[in-house]
């Protein structure tokens, strides 16, 4: 047992009481039987006061930004439960969030749709990313690798002429999950099966999107994937890579830890089989009363699906998706 997990008795009821407050699954049943965007805005509203101030008829991007505040506001209450490591390492989980706010600042820069640049990326650096507090102002690319360079990710962006926009996110999405297993590693056994297990089905789910969208070449999937095996097998993730096609990744699969969990005959819904898996790990941890900062991100990517199922609920309500393709979607 690690010191901090000694010294937060009261940690587990404050987050539980965080979560009882929020909306659950059957409400979301609720939801999809509503006609329209503004009659699942006025439920939610009648549901829980959080969504009091959410506008009537919402865009897409304005439910998220209101989702990422409330997140927000949960993050500020954990962490002053904290002590001082424990609240560093929260801030090493949420580092993902950081590489998010770069990521989508560089894409609207790169594609020139810098109209609502803003309005995604403000809340963060506002409450969490004070360092990038000025990266919601820029409008050109010049301008973003001088102030990216002022940041512990420039070192990625030295040969952005170079590289395409894909290689560049792959490889600050590699450099977080190396980062955040090594905390892991360091921390306890419940931190790191949670991170390990989502590490491996990042690979499964980046391998197949690579080879059926994209057609890569085996050496360059190689080259992306990220170089940890937790419970996938390392023998498995090459055969996985060497693949010709659906059917025998399929088969191979079908053999690996993650079968036991996981409907893998047939592979198209894979990302939403995978976070349905990884929804049910992070309940387990999150209802297996630990005391240390494994429940607290347990409890965050509990919220980040969770939000993620509400954002497809209301798109799918606004684009008439029948009830059961909404379902398919939801952890």
């Amino acid at each position: 047992m690690s010191v901090s997990s000694m010294m937060y008795p009261n940690l587990m009821a404050k987050l539980q009481g965080m979560y009882a407050k929020k909306i659950k699954k059957d409400a979301l049943e609720e939801l999809m039987k509503q006609n329209s965007t503004k009659q699942v805005v006025a439920l939610l509203k009648s549901m829980n006061d959080e969504f009091k101030g959410l506008e009537d008829n919402p865009k897409r991007i304005k439910i998220k930004i209101f989702l990422d505040h409330i997140f927000l506001t949960d993050v500020q209450k954990i962490s002053r439960l904290l002590n001082k490591n424990d609240k560093k390492i929260l801030y090493e989980f949420l580092s993902v969030y950081e590489i998010r706010c770069i990521k989508s600042v560089f894409r609207r820069v790169l594609s020139g749709n810098v109209e609502e640049q803003t309005s995604d990326v403000i809340n963060w650096t506002k409450v969490l990313f004070k360092k990038l507090r000025g990266l919601e102002t820029i409008k050109n690319k010049k301008d973003f690798l001088g102030f990216v360079k002022r940041t512990k990710y420039s070192a990625f962006f030295e040969k952005a002429e170079d590289s395409n926009i894909f290689e560049i996110e792959n490889e600050l999405d590699k450099f977080y999950f190396e980062h955040i297993m090594k905390v892991a590693m360091e921390y306890n056994a419940s931190l790191e099966d949670m991170i390990g297990e989502k590490i491996d089905l990042n690979n499964i789910i980046w391998i197949y999107r690579e080879k059926k969208n994209y057609h890569f070449e085996e050496a360059k999937v190689r080259k992306t994937v990220i170089p940890i095996c937790y419970k996938l097998k390392k023998q498995e993730l090459d055969t996985l890579i060497e693949t010709n096609n659906e059917n025998e990744m399929i088969e191979i699969l079908k053999k690996t830890y993650y079968a036991k969990k996981i409907d893998f005959s047939e592979l198209e819904n894979l990302e939403a089989k995978a976070d349905q898996f990884l929804y049910k790990l992070y309940q387990k941890y999150f209802r297996g009363n630990l005391f240390d900062i494994g429940v607290v991100y347990a409890y965050l990517n509990m919220i980040d699906l969770e939000n993620n199922d509400m954002m497809n609920v209301v798109e799918g309500i606004r684009y008439h998706l029948g009830k059961e393709e909404i379902r398919q979607k939801l952890v």
